[in-house]
């Protein structure tokens, strides 16, 4: 018996289903008038029916573990018929864990439709890429929400992973960077990162440096460093202190995926807050902080003060494991 819920008049009548039942009984009711499988295995094909999904315009991007029996492909053209049907888009997308190579590149595989090109808009910012070729993280918009709120009107940034522009565009649409340099080496996601600064208008204060950031970045022009890659952006912590301004050093901002399983109950005094959740928190910053005056001492002429304004936590990646920012402001030592 279907759930039922009342109106004002207090007259019963049927709960309307969600997409993700209405695909279940769609696609069980065809599966069922086949007459081809048993019912042990119907129920495990429809438990390999997306219920959520990354929509992104008339294309949805479903879990990687959707759909992946092989019966799938005598039905595949009415199944995903219906998945379309009933939700209303034309493409559909699935997804992969990213590939192993130096671009960390999208491994999203295209099930039913003709391209992967796909259009999202995130704070009144126009993003274009193809998302079988491209890397593209919702999760990271608080990250950018908070980029938005910096005010960079006298900053020059430099942006090491740029990748079609996540941060990027934020640093100059809503941080008024006054220039921000992009260093990207994914020919596509190059490719992305050209069409969206023209797009948004802001292509005249933006140059792409296209290849491996630690040959291409620009060194001692940066009052900001973003360091967008995860798990790790060591690889570039040297190119990322090169890049900032001999005479007045600047902020960096350096992502990472850190262990989150030892919760810590230390108090900051001056907010009684806690400072750091985990204690693997507080020694991947202590480690940070080292590494990056180490660094200074080596690369940048005279004494470095390197300080930590904050720790910022994105999102939860993995259990036990959460994506922070790390906001580091690096100055030369005056005498």
């Amino acid at each position: 018996m279907p759930p039922t819920v009342s109106n004002n008049r207090g007259v019963s009548k049927p709960a309307k289903k969600s997409p993700s039942d209405q695909l279940r009984q769609l696609v069980s009711d065809l599966l069922q008038k086949s007459g081809r499988f048993s019912d042990d295995v119907i129920e495990n094909l429809i438990q390999e029916l997306p219920h959520k999904w990354e929509r992104h315009g008339d294309l949805i991007v479903i879990p990687q573990r959707s759909l992946r029996d092989a019966n799938w492909k005598i039905f595949e053209k009415e199944v995903f018929q219906i998945i379309c049907e009933t939700l209303k888009i034309s493409r559909i997308a699935r997804k992969n864990p990213v590939k192993p190579d130096s671009y960390r590149s999208s491994n999203v595989e295209l099930l039913w439709g003709s391209n992967g090109i796909v259009y999202h808009v995130d704070n009144k910012i126009r993003y274009q890429w193809d998302i079988t070729k491209c890397m593209f993280s919702i999760g990271n918009i608080t990250e950018k929400l908070r980029i938005a709120k910096f005010d960079c009107s006298n900053e020059v940034v430099v942006d090491l992973f740029a990748g079609i522009g996540y941060f990027t565009l934020p640093y100059l649409i809503h941080a008024k960077a006054r220039y921000v340099h992009a260093c990207e080496m994914n020919p596509d996601s190059v490719e992305a990162l050209k069409l969206n600064l023209k797009s948004n208008g802001v292509d005249d204060r933006c140059t792409v440096h296209v290849g491996d950031n630690r040959t291409t970045a620009p060194s001692n022009v940066a009052d900001r460093v973003n360091l967008g890659l995860i798990p790790s952006s060591e690889l570039s912590w040297e190119t990322a202190c090169l890049a900032l301004k001999n005479d007045l050093g600047g902020v960096l901002h350096i992502h990472a995926n850190i262990d989150s399983k030892t919760p810590k109950t230390e108090q900051n005094h001056r907010n009684n807050k806690p400072q750091f959740k985990y204690a693997e928190w507080e020694l991947w910053t202590n480690y940070t902080v080292s590494s990056i005056e180490q660094i200074l001492l080596r690369v940048k002429s005279g004494k470095w003060k390197v300080a930590v304004l904050h720790l910022e936590h994105v999102k939860s990646y993995a259990p036990h494991v959460d994506h922070v920012v790390l906001d580091v402001e690096c100055r030369p030592h005056v005498s």
